[in-house]
């Protein structure tokens, strides 16, 4: 077996590989061959940090990685990591983990990060034992929002551009890496982004892709909460994809507000996932 970057792989290549490994995941799922360019770019996967186990010039495993900045010191981000049916228990993760890391120190990063299912107690034991820890759990909701109740003294409008140093002075928590101001930056010319006004005020903003339904962001001013705003942001997504299903990723499950706010809308729970840590 050989063990080596990604950086000369065809995507299409790539692609059949993450489907075939995620085929019989806990929650199966799979790409096409747009969003997986989407999802490099979005969350600035970077191939030359990516690496593969080839057997007989076959990709088998494949763990995608990518770079981001946090507090001027750079983080890693695992992005998915799988390995096909047939070639599983062989200890392919570690391996390919023995030649990134030392890739990750010359570069001068600091900390890895991942996402892992909650219920995925095998790979949960993998990642541990390559040192990394359980920072938060994060919930995952996906389904149709019913009718709601909205406060008409707020005004939803469209918004040409995103204003971040307001938007983070509404945050309680910090977004998940497919979530942050960089993927949601890289990414922003397939979202429409809204704002909430009361009196001409900006008080909440929300945040989202059309195609996928998939909420990247909302939030609301701390001392406007539990006035319909969000609420009103919500309804104002629902009505413009026609009452589709909605998918609201990794909400931090410690965040009483977020998850209350979630409930009141009556999206369905799907899944958890952990967000784990490990210091280089």
């Amino acid at each position: 077996m050989e063990v080596k970057s990604l950086e000369n792989i065809d995507i299409k290549d790539l692609l059949a590989v993450i489907n075939l490994s995620f085929s019989d995941y806990i929650v199966p799922f799979s790409l096409n061959l747009e969003q997986l360019k989407t999802k490099i770019s979005a969350e600035n996967i970077k191939l030359d940090l990516s690496i593969g186990v080839y057997a007989e010039d076959k990709l088998v495993g494949f763990m995608l990685h990518a770079l981001n900045t946090t507090n001027e010191e750079f983080v890693a981000y695992n992005a998915a990591t799988g390995v096909v049916p047939d070639y599983r228990g062989k200890g392919l993760v570690g391996k390919m983990y023995d030649i990134l890391v030392p890739k990750l120190e010359n570069l001068g990063v600091k900390q890895m990060v991942l996402e892992v299912i909650e219920g995925n107690h095998p790979a949960i034991r993998v990642y541990e034992k390559m040192g990394y820890t359980i920072h938060r759990k994060l919930d995952c909701f996906k389904g149709k929002v019913p009718a709601l109740d909205i406060n008409p003294k707020v005004d939803i409008k469209n918004l040409k551009e995103t204003q971040w140093e307001l938007f983070k002075s509404f945050w309680d928590i910090e977004p998940s890496w497919q979530n942050d101001i960089m993927a949601v930056s890289n990414s922003i010319e397939f979202s429409q982004i809204l704002g909430a006004y009361i009196n001409d005020a900006l008080v909440g903003y929300a945040i989202y892709n059309p195609t996928s339904k998939k909420i990247n962001q909302v939030a609301v001013a701390p001392n406007y909460r539990r006035k319909g705003i969000g609420t009103s942001l919500f309804n104002h997504i629902n009505n413009a994809l026609d009452q589709n299903e909605l998918l609201v990723y990794n909400v931090q499950n410690s965040s009483a507000e977020a998850k209350g706010f979630i409930k009141n809308l009556n999206i369905p729970y799907t899944i958890s996932q952990f967000e784990m840590k490990r210091n280089l």
